[in-house]
Formats: C-alpha cells, sequence, structure tokens
C-alpha cells in the first residue's frame, strides 16, 4: 500500500498533452478548484464520451473539408482524441495533488498534473 494518505478517490478523466497528464477541475475561483472525481467508471466513461463529442462538434465547423472528404478527417480527429483521453482511478491527498492509483492496491501508478498549478 502507499504510504500517501487520500483525501478522495474516485474515477477521473485525464487527458495527455505533452506537458504530462491532466485532470480536469471543478470550481469557480483558483481558491475552490478541485479535480472532478466520479464515483464510478461508468460515470467517468459518459463524461469522456461526452466531451469527445463535444471537441468533434465544435472542430467539424472549423475544418475546411470538402463533404467526401469530412467523414474521414472527423474520424480520423476522433481517434486523436480517444488517444489523449483516458480514464483512471485517482486519489487526492490533503494537498490537492492527484495521483493515479491502481485500482485495487491504490499503490500510486503516476503523479497527474492540475491546470490551475
Amino acid at each position: 500500500m502507499s504510504s500517501t494518505e487520500y483525501v478522495r478517490t474516485g474515477w477521473a478523466c485525464v487527458t495527455d498533452t505533452l506537458c504530462g497528464p491532466y485532470v480536469s477541475l471543478e470550481g469557480s475561483t483558483a481558491d475552490d478548484s478541485e479535480p472532478v472525481i466520479f464515483d464510478t467508471r461508468e460515470e467517468a466513461e459518459a463524461e469522456r464520451a461526452q466531451y469527445i463529442d463535444m471537441m468533434l462538434e465544435a472542430r467539424e465547423h472549423d475544418i475546411d473539408a470538402e463533404p467526401g472528404e469530412l467523414a474521414e478527417l472527423m474520424e480520423l480527429e476522433r481517434e486523436s482524441l480517444e488517444s489523449e483521453e483516458s480514464v483512471a482511478f485517482v486519489g487526492v491527498d490533503a494537498a490537492g495533488e492527484v495521483f493515479e492509483l491502481d485500482v485495487i492496491t491504490h499503490e500510486e501508478i503516476r503523479p497527474l498534473h492540475r491546470p490551475d498549478r
């Protein structure tokens, strides 16, 4: 078991970027921002799917392509987003730091970044 004490655990959507993996935050100010954590994997997977669909809808209007090419380009966009977006079991420590955890042992796999830090 990890020696870190977690004040919250659950499922989070993780975005892999060139700067490392990030978790989404909720809250209206920097003082009340906290990671978005779901009770079940299914809830997190649904959020991930909704986010991907929303991004594709927004990108579809920005892509300048012939109608026959649009479907192919959108499929490439979907593949790209699906490779960047994942769901992980996470723990948040008392300082608000977020770590991906093994769902069974709760051993730390890797730290996750927060956009506000």
